[in-house]
């Protein structure tokens, strides 16, 4: 017992520590709840001593104070009421299995999109959650920071909820419950997760010999990186994610080229990386000063000077200069593809399979609707209708393969209200990281060995090589995926667009996926 206490002792003591150049130094992060009455984000000063001992005693009423600054915050009491509101588990208990996966169920798809509403509410700053809109009784705080508790608390219950509705008492939902739980212990502050933008605004603050010059345009990039992960905690990021980030950055458009120059970063993101033309995207060069800045960020201020990590995400980084063009999968890694899409839930299973089986933009994918599924008359078989895009081409209707019927297409469709997928359709972005997720958690690689790379685009790029290869007329699958018709030559003046049952043929073609 004696042992235990000094063992924690001396690790809460370590915490407060940092040894540099054989001196000793104290550390203390001012908790979040305290931030605005400060113009700084930590207190530190030397101890002018090399010697442990003479270290700690040092520093041991500052100890006393730091506990004392702990006991002072208390969670509100509408945590406590959020949580025995969402851990009430009778209803869901009583589903049948196949129940569970049963996409028109709805049940798990409003915690989603409850889930999205909280994210999208501490991107921007917290304080707009109102869980009224999604049917819940307790009453967030008035105060903003107890607010801010309040929507990480209801985001760690909606995400424990989605596992237990789908999974059961899965290992996963009692990590996200044991998650929650913590929330309720005294020092919320310090549960609280160190987001990007906070982490952020304490580097600018480390780093503050930037010019001008230079901070307007490490902001531009790290707009990038908001806008790519949200904002999460940075302990949430990995060397896969910075992959990805810089591999997305790739496909950005330079800063002098309209209308690109005229856009946010936030208006860049939703564009399909396919429709900027490659004379027009940022130079290798451009990608280094990303991963430069990543490494400074990460590296060299959250892990050397915040100890944030224990190896930094950007560590053995290096950027290679990748093919422009996308690479387009093996049937044999389509097949993976579309079995860990089946092992998914919700937006996270269809957009996968709709990417599989009609080679749609992610812009067609995001955007659709209830009212985009329709009916051919002449073949009694469904399609989907693109209403608006790029080009006159884009507008077309897309057949659906009998495979995606198969599969209960359907009945996801008829469980939806107005939006398929509400949680991405005004962050299109989050499925091009949730398909690199998959793709990486699959082991498939960056690039093939012509060194292009697997996106979300190798997707239309499979589906588009696939038909071709089963010698369906270019026309036809021309129209189906959105591009301008090149083969009719002069005749396309006397030709008017083909009639949808004409079209099946296109993803009929496709018999072994």
């Amino acid at each position: 017992m004696i042992g235990t206490q000094l063992e924690t002792q001396v690790g809460t003591q370590l915490k407060y520590l940092q040894l540099r150049n054989n001196t000793y130094y104290f550390r203390y992060k001012v908790p979040t709840r305290f931030k605005r009455y400060f113009d700084f984000s930590e207190i530190k000063y030397s101890l002018h001593t090399c010697c442990y001992s003479r270290a700690i005693a040092r520093i041991a009423r500052n100890l006393l104070i730091i506990e004392t600054i702990k006991s002072m915050k208390k969670p509100h009491p509408s945590l406590k009421q959020l949580f025995v509101e969402l851990t009430d588990y009778k209803w869901t208990d009583t589903l049948k299995e196949h129940e569970r996966h049963t996409e028109s169920y709805g049940a798990a798809t409003v915690f989603d999109v409850m889930d999205s509403s909280i994210r999208d509410s501490l991107k921007d700053g917290g304080g707009h959650f109102e869980p009224s809109y999604y049917g819940l009784k307790t009453k967030p705080p008035i105060d903003r920071h107890d607010r801010i508790d309040f929507e990480y608390m209801a985001l760690a219950l909606s995400e424990a909820m989605v596992e237990r509705i789908c999974n059961g008492r899965s290992d996963s939902f009692y990590e996200l419950y044991l998650k929650a739980e913590k929330l309720l212990e005294s020092d919320s502050g310090a549960n609280r997760p160190y987001l990007l933008s906070e982490a952020w605004d304490d580097f600018k603050l480390y780093k503050n010999d930037w010019s001008d010059k230079v901070a307007k345009y490490n902001n531009r990039l790290y707009e990038v990186m908001f806008e790519f992960w949200g904002d999460i905690d940075v302990q949430d990021i990995n060397k896969q994610m910075i992959k990805g980030l810089l591999s997305r950055y790739q496909d950005f458009p330079k800063g002098n080229i309209r209308p690109y120059n005229m856009m946010t970063v936030t208006e860049i993101m939703a564009v399909d990386e396919e429709d900027i033309d490659n004379k027009y995207k940022v130079s290798a060069k451009t990608v280094k000063e990303l991963l430069k800045l990543c490494q400074s960020f990460f590296s060299t201020y959250l892990t050397v000077e915040k100890d944030i990590y224990q190896v930094s995400p950007t560590a053995n980084i290096k950027y290679e200069v990748k093919s422009i063009s996308y690479a387009n999968f093996s049937d044999t890694q389509i097949k993976k593809l579309k079995e860990k899409a089946l092992s998914l839930n919700g937006w996270r299973k269809w957009t996968v399979l709709l990417a599989i089986y009609t080679g749609a933009r992610r812009g067609d994918i995001v955007g659709l609707t209830k009212d985009s599924l329709k009916l051919d008359e002449d073949t009694k078989r469904h399609y989907l209708w693109i209403e608006s895009g790029k080009t006159e081409a884009a507008t077309r209707p897309i057949p659906l393969h009998k495979e995606l019927m198969k599969l209960g297409f359907l009945e996801f469709v008829n469980g939806c209200n107005e939006k398929l997928f509400p949680e991405i359709s005004n962050t299109p972005n989050k499925l091009t990281t949730h398909v690199q997720s998959v793709i990486s958690d699959l082991s498939i690689p960056d690039t093939n060995d012509k060194g292009q790379r697997y996106t979300l685009h190798s997707f239309r790029h499979s589906f588009i090589t696939k038909v071709q290869s089963c010698g369906v007329s270019t026309s036809l699958f021309q129209t189906v995926v959105g591009h301008q018709k090149t083969e009719l030559g002069i005749s396309k003046r006397y030709t008017h667009d083909f009639d949808v049952k004409s079209l099946f043929c296109v993803v009929d073609a496709i018999t072994d996926w």
